[in-house]
């Protein structure tokens, strides 16, 4: 079973922070990440009630892709979904779809919830392995921040049960999932695969890797296959 980190980026309601956190103390939840955050003021502290060490505990941070960096699986979220099969950016599962298949996964999964006016930004979504959105109204999609936390830590409560939590380490700078990627981008490149369409297929190679959650033993015969064909291109 994973190891989970919530990470708010920038919010912006003081007492939003603290009602996450008491969510998070409700769901079994620890590590809170604030990415450049509101001051903390006695709003937050007052509304996380009983979880006030979570909140007291939450790192602050500014760099939001060396924090990300440090995850074997990122995980976004937005309250704007896609059905066109091409749009790969905005592709979401349900909190419970997700849930359900992360259950026996083994590593560092970050949680990411984005501002309360716009949520992520398209950047910061292309950083993301996986996109989860919680269905709601076409009239009203948008759920409150803490709101649509709560609904996500539930579903994954609910999923952990009397699992052992297992921590897969990496003592790379970079994850074998970065490396799988960028060599795929190597082998695009190569191959002369028409340079416009480069970002976009990267970025449908990094969802399909996400939704995939594969193991060691796959990772690295992925590795070798692409890492083949670019020694076969070379000559």
């Amino acid at each position: 079973m994973p190891n989970f980190s919530v990470i708010l980026v920038e919010p912006q309601t003081s007492g939003n922070i603290g009602a996450i956190a008491r969510l998070m103390g409700n769901f079994a939840f620890e590590r809170l990440y604030l990415v450049d955050p509101v001051s903390i003021d006695d709003e937050a502290k007052q509304r996380a009630m009983h979880a006030k060490d979570i909140l007291q505990k939450a790192k602050i941070v500014e760099d939001y892709e060396y924090l990300m960096a440090r995850f074997d699986m990122v995980i976004g979220t937005s309250g704007i979904n896609t059905e066109k099969r091409k749009k790969f950016l905005r592709k979401a599962e349900t909190p419970e779809e997700l849930a359900d298949s992360i259950s026996d996964y083994e590593g560092e999964i970050a949680l990411v919830f984005g501002r309360e006016d716009k949520g992520l930004c398209n950047e910061e979504l292309k950083k993301s392995d996986r996109l989860v959105r919680i269905p709601a109204s076409k009239e009203y999609p948008i759920l409150n921040l803490s709101h649509a936390v709560g609904i996500v830590l539930y579903e994954i409560f609910k999923n952990r049960g009397e699992r052992i939590v297992k921590r897969q380490g990496n003592s790379s700078e970079e994850s074998e999932r970065e490396r799988l990627i960028q060599t795929f981008s190597d082998v695009l490149k190569e191959t002369r695969y028409p340079e416009h369409k480069y970002e976009k297929t990267e970025v449908m190679f990094r969802k399909i890797l996400g939704r995939a959650c594969l193991t060691k033993w796959e990772y690295h015969r992925l590795m070798g296959v692409f890492s083949q064909i670019l020694k076969e291109i070379e000559g």
